[in-house]
């Protein structure tokens, strides 16, 4: 394929929000391919292979804090395929890009490499089985910069029990994962959340969504910032 025709080819394929870039996903022309090894356990044997931090990836500005840890949650599920686009074509909904970087937060610099896994209900409050169905299920990679940048739809309130008043508030699941550094398991929340009573609900993990357009479409945007700390010899 010629570089013309590899150009055109890429204009017209829809890559959705995310791969076109609300922040702009672009991979530097000499960024090494991801290598997975396969195994029994080859949903979570993942070998990331990255090239020397850019210089543009400077240290953070202000003070990085820890990202409070809230638990898996039952419907977590190893082996979600990588893609930056979790929610199926015409999956009901507001779509919602997330975005942020991943830190470190001994250095206070971008960390690459971090494997993001994230899950999050439909509208009808529902969680695929991630097994057969992997609707609203995704992992990526943080960038060089350790920038990431996924689409979705919004998550919405539900309750996990239709007999009960107990009413969960919209999240997306976190887990990330990076060599030498403290898995994270979290939720993102809202700020503008009608069901911020729920006691699992947390103010410094939510984020201000922004209502957005792009060439005709309506969608939302929001940042969230990860930062890991570092796994010592005795955790």
């Amino acid at each position: 394929m010629s570089n013309a025709t590899r150009r055109d080819f890429l204009q017209q394929t829809g890559l959705g929000l995310a791969g076109l870039g609300v922040g702009g996903l672009v991979l530097r022309a000499g960024t090494r391919p991801t290598l997975a090894t396969v195994g029994g356990d080859e949903a979570n044997r993942i070998l990331i292979q990255m090239g020397a931090i850019p210089k543009e990836a400077t240290p953070a500005a202000g003070a990085l804090k820890l990202v409070t840890p809230v638990s898996y949650g039952p419907w977590y599920k190893p082996g979600s395929p990588f893609r930056a686009k979790l929610s199926v074509p015409g999956e009901p909904g507001t779509t919602f890009v997330l975005s942020g970087r991943a830190w470190a937060f001994d250095t206070k610099r971008p960390l690459p490499g971090v494997v993001l896994d994230l899950w999050h209900v439909d509208t009808n409050g529902k969680y695929s089985d991630g097994v057969t169905d992997f609707r609203n299920r995704g992992r990526l990679i943080s960038s060089e910069a350790g920038y990431y940048e996924v689409e979705g739809i919004r998550p919405i309130p539900y309750r996990s029990n239709p007999n009960s008043n107990f009413w969960r508030c919209a999240h997306f699941h976190l887990l990330a994962v990076c060599p030498g550094y403290k898995p994270l398991v979290t939720e993102i929340h809202f700020k503008d959340d009608p069901r911020k009573s729920d006691s699992m609900y947390r103010p410094e993990n939510a984020i201000a969504p922004v209502k957005r357009i792009l060439n005709g479409v309506n969608f939302e945007t929001g940042v969230f910032d990860i930062v890991l700390e570092r796994e010592t010899a005795s955790s």
